[in-house]
């Protein structure tokens, strides 16, 4: 660690002194502060109001006694006047002279108590303004003359007060040494510092500011803002102008409007025009600063390592490197590289010092054999019912939805609550996960070589447990929990079973415990669907529903870029008119608003037919069982189609509300599904994560991973829960975009560099948005189009086809891509007839040494192992 002096002369070699000193500004489209209900500041004195002093009210009796006495006698305030003129003249004077020498223009006069006493009267007394006020506006028409010594004057004099306000805030206004630090670019508050200039640190300034910047007619017109409200952005933001030309240390917020601008992209040309205004830093000053956030991050991040519960994350990044003049050096190319994120989990997330050598325990007790198969079929009767429980709330939450149920009157009855959570996590302010971005390195974690070089040892060193004695500690005495995609955690359990035999605990790998990532596990189960139901465009499948739609894109399944996000809205919105016409076929009407007037209980019978008889697969069943002549096929495959929807629907729901019992009530049906449809890698991973929910973790390691390595949630709030693997993803995507840099300067190292500053240019962005109605009123996210016009045309489409109509003897139209395979039922089936079982647990079971042997550092003992 560098000295503080050397980080200051670091910190600020990149400043320039050299500005505009006559900068123009247009303020027409000047962001505007949020506004807040219960804040109100404290209003500016009038520009002509006097302070009161502590003598004011007995020099005013004073005054007011003479004047009542002038008031009485018989001769007028003229003829006084020029009485008193007359006996200055009488003793050689003049105005000009008496009215020096009065004022402190002579020692003897000065302390002359008489004189004194009549000039401190008249200084605390409001007269003085009145004068003020007539020698700067003379009432004659004809000027006496000292105007300009009036103007001159008046700027003097407003000019040394306001000069010494600007240098008392210019150490207020300074850059602490911790300004690049998450906490300070944060916590900045502009209507904080506004009230505080206001108030107590500058209030001539922002008086006469205000001035300037809130015309008479603003005031009038505007009834519903306040001066401090309108002019508090281009007020504050001149004085920090002002402060920053007269010198580059105070640049509190001009270091955070750099901050936030490099953030949004703002071009380097861009930049040098605004510094050259005083309003940001130089460009190169912000390249630095993002640097120097992202070695502040790196060294943040080991001390929480050090100090609190933590899992990790890594990906694949692909960069493509575009170069703008090619040469031999210097070509077009494309970088396989990785990405990886540690979870900061709260506080509360402690596992017991014991751990590693329970889970090693428990992993040797489960190694004799699998988890019973027979399980998966005889499992709990309470979570068939719960399953149950969402798929019935889950059609009828698509009713109530509706906008023909907006104004349902019987909407809080007790017959329509949702169905109580399995196993909810908390949330909440003190149940928000903190994320740490690691640098992004060029190592392609594809092959075993790379996550080898990734796990055993860049993460570790990014993490400052690269040191042989943490190395022995993290294999002795720690579980070190990893998620990832399928390809990530299979490396991981590749090189595990490699090393099964090595002389140590780390070298074996027993520390890292992978998990699969519940996203890409969803973005499984959806592609599942599409390859089950896809059909032709003559059948009733979804292909048909695509058309219907005019969604783009949607005929091919794919794993990258936007396809399951288009997928997964196309799910949604083909399942709501799917269920919405159910209800009406049900329910006997033409339309679901004709269902708005019935009672709850009318409500539920109509649920019950539903469920029964065109949803649960039972139905399925008993359709199946008919004779040909007699069976629906378009009536057998919607009821298999919309228990498979319910099941998928569940599973997104209970991601987003962070109900993780709900998740592994759905690990066999996912499984048979993933069997059926020929998924063998993530059958693999259902297979294994149920061996370890059911035999080989033990109850702590279960509960804390279950609890804080499944969902995560950044915001707090309720429907804030994603999958760890989508928040990586997110993580990936302002790596290789939001904040990626272009240009020739865009190197990999330089993306590499900036990448733990990630989550701190979010915080800034966040905290300048929070503050700022017209960044605020962007959001962060795209508008959703209305679904409207989408669902009633599908309802239309299922009108046409009547699928949800029963018919006798009715052939389902198309090719053989139209009759949808079973895949769950041929899942069941294939799992206890194929052997898949049985060859899953031949390739994991081994057996592991338990030999303790570190005499060789543990680097050397990676490659005597490796070779």
């Amino acid at each position: 660690m560098s000295s503080s002096a050397d980080f200051d002369a670091e910190y600020w070699a990149a400043f320039e002194d050299e500005f505009l000193d006559d900068a123009t500004f247009d303020y027409y489209n000047e962001l505007q502060l949020c506004p807040s209900d219960d804040f109100e500041p404290p209003p500016l004195l009038p520009p002509s109001a006097v302070r009161p002093s502590a003598g004011a009210a007995f020099h005013g009796r004073y005054t007011a006694s003479v004047r009542n006495v002038l008031s009485a006698g018989g001769r007028s305030i003229e003829q006084r006047v020029l009485s008193v003129l007359e006996s200055i003249q009488a003793e050689g004077l003049n105005l000009e002279i008496f009215l020096g020498a009065l004022f402190w223009g002579d020692a003897a006069c000065t302390t002359n108590h008489k004189i004194k006493h009549e000039r401190a009267v008249f200084m605390r007394s409001t007269t003085l303004v009145e004068v003020l006020q007539r020698w700067w506006h003379p009432p004659t028409s004809k000027h006496s003359g000292g105007a300009q010594a009036m103007e001159d004057f008046v700027l003097t004099c407003a000019g040394e007060l306001l000069e010494q306000e600007m240098k008392d805030i210019a150490p207020w206004l300074r850059a602490p040494d911790d300004m690049l630090s998450r906490e300070r670019l944060s916590s900045i508050n502009f209507r904080e510092i506004g009230v505080e200039l206001q108030t107590e640190r500058a209030p001539r300034l922002w008086g006469m500011l205000q001035r300037l910047a809130w015309s008479p007619r603003q005031q009038k017109e505007n009834t519903m803002k306040t001066p401090f409200h309108v002019c508090l952005t281009v007020i504050l933001t001149t004085i920090s102008m002002l402060s920053y030309s007269r010198s580059h240390h105070s640049c509190l917020l001009t270091s955070v409007w750099s901050i936030y601008l490099k953030a949004c992209g703002l071009s380097a040309r861009s930049f040098d025009a605004l510094h050259a205004l005083g309003f940001t830093m130089g460009h190169k000053w912000a390249t630095q600063a993002f640097v120097t956030i992202s070695q502040t991050e790196q060294a943040t991040t080991q001390k929480l390592i050090q100090n609190r519960s933590r899992f990790g994350s890594h990906d694949n990044v692909n960069i493509p490197m575009r170069v703008f003049s090619q040469r031999m050096h210097n070509m077009n190319h494309f970088i396989s590289a990785s990405a990886a994120t540690v979870f900061i989990l709260p506080k509360e997330a402690i596992l017991p010092p014991d751990i590693a050598q329970k889970t090693k325990m428990q992993r040797w007790k489960a190694s004799s054999e699998p988890f019973p198969l027979e399980s998966i079929y005889t499992g709990e009767t309470t979570s068939m019912s719960r399953i149950h429980a969402q798929a019935r709330y889950r059609i009828l939450k698509f009713l109530l939805d509706s906008p023909a149920f907006s104004g349902y009157a019987y909407r809080d009855s007790i017959l329509l609550a949702a169905p109580p959570p399995t196993e909810l996590l908390p949330c909440g302010p003190d149940y928000i996960t903190e994320q740490r971005i690691l640098q992004t390195v060029e190592v392609d974690e594809s092959s075993y070589d790379g996550t080898n070089e990734l796990c055993n040892k860049i993460w570790l060193e990014q993490m400052g447990l690269g040191s042989n004695d943490s190395k022995r500690k993290l294999g002795e005495e720690e579980v070190l929990v990893w998620v990832g995609d399928q390809l990530t955690v299979d490396r991981i359990r590749g090189l595990a079973r490699f090393r099964h035999d090595d002389p140590n605990s780390f070298t074996r790998m027993e520390w890292i415990e992978p998990v699969f990532g519940w996203f890409h596990a969803l973005m499984a189960f959806a592609n599942s669907l599409h390859a089950q139901y896809l059909g032709t465009s003559v059948g009733i499948g979804l292909r048909r529903a695509f058309e219907t739609l005019a969604r783009k894109g949607l005929m091919k399944t794919e794993t990258k870029g936007v396809f399951w996000h288009h997928l997964n809205e196309a799910l949604w919105h083909v399942g709501e008119a799917n269920f919405l016409n159910m209800w009406a076929t049900v329910g006997g009407v033409n339309d679901v608003a004709d269902l708005s007037s019935r009672t709850p209980e009318e409500l539920i019978a109509i649920l019950d037919t539903i469920y029964s008889e065109r949803v649960n697969r039972a139905a399925q069943e008993d359709i199946e069982d008919l004779p040909a002549d007699r069976m629906d096929e378009v009536q057998r495959q919607m009821a298999m189609f919309s228990a498979d929807l319910l099941a998928y629907f569940d599973l997104c729901d209970a991601m987003r509300f962070g109900d993780v019992g709900r998740m592994e009530d759905l690990l066999p049906t996912m499984l048979f599904r993933f069997v059926g449809g020929g998924n063998h890698k993530y059958t693999t991973e259902i297979l294994e994560l149920m061996h370890k929910l059911r035999s080989e973790w033990p109850s702590e390691l279960r509960c804390y991973i279950q609890r804080y390595c499944w969902l995560v949630n950044f915001s707090g709030k309720r429907d804030g829960f994603v999958a760890v693997d989508m928040a990586q993803e997110h993580n990936i995507k302002d790596i290789k975009v939001t904040w990626r840099s272009f240009g020739p300067g865009a190197t990999f190292p330089y993306i590499q560099k900036v990448s733990p500053a990630i989550p701190v240019l979010r915080a800034v962005k966040a905290n300048i948005a929070s503050q700022f109605s017209t960044i605020k009123g962007r959001g962060t996210h795209h508008g959703t189009p209305a679904k409207v016009e989408d669902v009633d045309r599908m309802i239309a489409m299922f009108q046409e086809f009547h699928a949800h109509s029963v018919e006798e003897g009715r052939v389902l139209r198309g090719t053989k891509g139209d009759h949808a395979a079973d895949y769950i039922t041929l899942g069941s089936t294939k799992l206890q007839s194929d052997g898949i079982f049985e060859r899953w647990w031949s390739d994991r079971c081994f057996e592991r040494a338990t030999t303790e042997i570190y005499t060789l550092p543990v680097d050397e003992a990676h490659t005597t192992s490796a070779t």
